[in-house]
């Protein structure tokens, strides 16, 4: 980490002074000059210098020496028989040997401003430093700070870690009370709200999920025609209707359409889709802004009407609609931003590069049918499958997953006419409705009456149908934040499997979040928002608040710095953002600062620097976020960044007033 130590500030000449006047007076016969504070020399007049931060006349070692018995070379006030002191270099005006601040070795012991310096490493005497991270008082701790998506590597540094996404929670369409529910996934799974998903009641039909990075859901509604976003915040959702109260569900109450801030909008798909009552594809997308902000967005796909509608996730707004490369049935995001899309319209398999894709003109192209060079590079493509799709999923290493009348596997960087894998599952009919694909080498199926089926993912043909879920209605699969499958059934409950390491290692919960006799559950895409974050490029953050100046002090804290010790391999950033207030309410509702990129900025970076550049008044209190980001280098390999200690200075200037 490189600090530079040494730039002058006010406080540090107040401090060069307030030191000048610990030292012994020397009795110079009123030949001492002005007396007014300096730096260094070059800030005095005449024939003065700079003494302890004071501007005083030479002395001289002639018969004009003006200090009887001063043997004083060098003319700094310091050397034998001087009522200064002795001199460590009598040839070196700043070497008197009395260390002060001011970049210089003046006691002759080889180390610059040794022992003088402030605990930020400068001259200003008011400068604070409070570190995080390995090496420093502080550890980062993850469990105390707010974070998302990052973890410790083994020294205590901070690296990305998609496992570590806050996904607790697991919300689960009720398709025929037109309401979702949100339900912890931490035992005993209580039910923590439940919600109408637009104004059609039972009718809006809810059935596909897609939960963003943030946790919020969106939901498509395949009667209504319509999609909904709810915020998984619960009592600290916002104010969405303006009264003043925070209205919400608490549990298994359902509150009027309008009534619950947690319903963030509603967006009727009708003039999009004009016709369209089977919405039932639903993708989130969280992009990287050039600031380090999320950019929202949201995939639906129409399966009447055979078209794609891309809509601004913060707003609902849609941004614009295209034509599908087949009927969506289902949708999935991977790391390279391709929206994977089955059907039940025919064997294939559907891709659009969402890169590319960015209006109506650019989506406008003709579809590639087929695989390899000339197919692969196209904006949309059309992949012919070996079985008729249902669920869609991908897993970590960016292999596409199809449930239906068997699992299948598509390889994208395979050979071409070597890509597709298959389980060869004897069930028949359409085996696997639901499937989700862990952090630990497994894909899960619901197969219906034929019980959940793990599979090896990197060895399809090696399954097993999980002993106790055999003979019930199996339909959506979901992996949670702590490695639990769960699957939605049709009926009244879910269950919940805890894996371990081998295929026949499973402990199994058949009687979690139950809703209620004879009524339907019809949803198994992505429910937790782990596949998002498994199959896509990796972004995570760590949080910590600051405290400046204590609350009424007569001058405002002056943010200085924030230092860094990070390795960035190439394909990795790490940003540095912060907000500030004076209160907690108001940090949290204040917006982000960027303030530093890395690469290809270097520690140290201004924090004041930015504020005022961005034209924020420093408050009291600063938020300081680190985002980590990597782009995966390959279809399988992700490096992340490492974040060994951060560090933040501030200071108080004493009021002079």
């Amino acid at each position: 980490m490189s600090v530079s130590r040494f730039t002058l500030t006010p406080a540090a000449a107040f401090l060069l002074l307030s030191v000048g006047a610990l030292v012994p007076a020397c009795d110079c016969s009123g030949s001492t000059g002005g007396g007014a504070s300096c730096v260094n020399s070059s800030t005095c007049t005449g024939d003065q210098i700079c003494i302890d931060g004071t501007c005083r006349a030479r002395t001289r070692v002639d018969s004009g020496r003006v200090e009887p018995g001063c043997n004083d070379r060098d003319g700094d006030g310091f050397g034998d028989g001087c009522a200064a002191g002795p001199d460590c270099d009598d040839g070196n005006p700043t070497q008197t040997g009395r260390e002060v601040c001011d970049g210089a070795d003046n006691d002759c012991d080889g180390v610059v401003d040794n022992g003088v310096v402030s605990e930020c490493g400068d001259c200003n005497p008011d400068c604070r430093l409070e570190g995080h991270g390995v090496g420093t008082p502080t550890p980062f701790d993850p469990e105390a700070d707010p974070s998302d998506g990052v973890g410790l590597d083994p020294t205590g540094a901070l690296i990305l870690d998609s496992r570590r996404v806050n996904t607790n929670i697991i919300w689960i369409a009720e398709t025929w009370q037109g309401t979702v529910s949100k339900y912890s996934t931490e035992a005993p799974y209580p039910e923590l709200g439940r919600y109408n998903t637009g104004p059609d009641g039972a009718a809006n039909d809810p059935s596909r999920t897609s939960v963003n990075s943030l946790g919020d859901v969106y939901v498509g509604n395949r009667g209504g025609n319509s999609v909904s976003r709810i915020s998984v915040l619960g009592s600290d959702c916002p104010d969405t209707n303006g009264d003043g109260v925070i209205t919400t569900s608490s549990g298994s109450d359902v509150l009027a359409v309008g009534a619950d801030d947690c319903v963030l909008w509603t967006t009727d798909l009708e003039t999009a889709m004009p016709g369209e009552r089977h919405v039932r594809a639903v993708a989130a997308q969280d992009v990287d802004g050039p600031d380090g902000e999320l950019l929202e967005y949201v995939w639906i796909g129409g399966y009447d009407t055979n078209r794609i509608a891309k809509l601004d996730g913060n707003t609902g707004a849609v941004l614009f609609t295209t034509p599908s490369v087949n009927n969506p049935y289902g949708f999935a995001m991977d790391g390279s931003g391709n929206l994977w899309i089955s059907t039940r319209a025919g064997n294939y398999l559907g891709r659009v590069d969402t890169t590319r894709c960015i209006d109506e003109a650019s989506c406008a192209g003709a579809v590639c049918q087929g695989e390899g060079p000339g197919f692969d590079d196209c904006v949309k493509q059309r992949i012919p499958t070996p079985m008729l799709p249902y669920g869609i999923t991908v897993d970590f290493n960016q292999r596409v997953w199809l449930g239906g009348a068997d699992v299948g596997r598509y390889t994208p960087t395979a050979a071409p006419g070597s890509r597709w894998q298959t389980s060869g599952l004897p069930y028949g009919g359409i085996a696997v409705h639901g499937i989700a694909a862990d952090a630990e080498g497994w894909i899960w199926g619901g197969a219906q009456g034929n019980g959940v089926v793990r599979i090896e993912a990197d060895n399809p043909r090696n399954y097993l149908a999980v002993p106790g879920t055999t003979g019930m209605p199996n339909k959506g699969m979901a992996v949670d934040a702590d490695g639990k499958i769960w699957c939605i059934r049709y009926n009244d409950a879910a269950t919940v499997i805890t894996p371990g390491a081998a295929i026949g290692d499973n402990v199994v919960n058949t009687g979690v979040a139950t809703y209620g006799s004879g009524l339907l559950r019809y949803t198994y895409s992505d429910m937790t928002g782990l596949q998002l974050r498994l199959a896509t490029n990796p972004r995570g953050y760590y949080r910590h608040i600051y405290e400046g100046c204590p609350a009424g002090s007569p001058t405002p804290t002056d943010w200085g710095e924030v230092r860094w010790d990070a390795d960035t391999p190439p394909g990795t950033t790490v940003l540095f953002r912060v907000k500030t207030a004076d209160t907690r309410a108001a940090l949290d509702a204040a917006d982000w600062t960027l303030v530093a990129t890395s690469p290809p900025d270097a520690s140290p970076a201004s924090i004041g620097a930015a504020l005022t550049a961005a034209g924020i008044t420093p408050g009291r209190l600063l938020m300081l976020e680190i985002v980590l980001r990597a782009e995966r280098t390959s279809a399988t390999e992700v490096i992340t960044p490492v974040v060994r200690s951060s560090e933040v200075t501030h200071s108080c200037p004493p009021d002079f007033g």
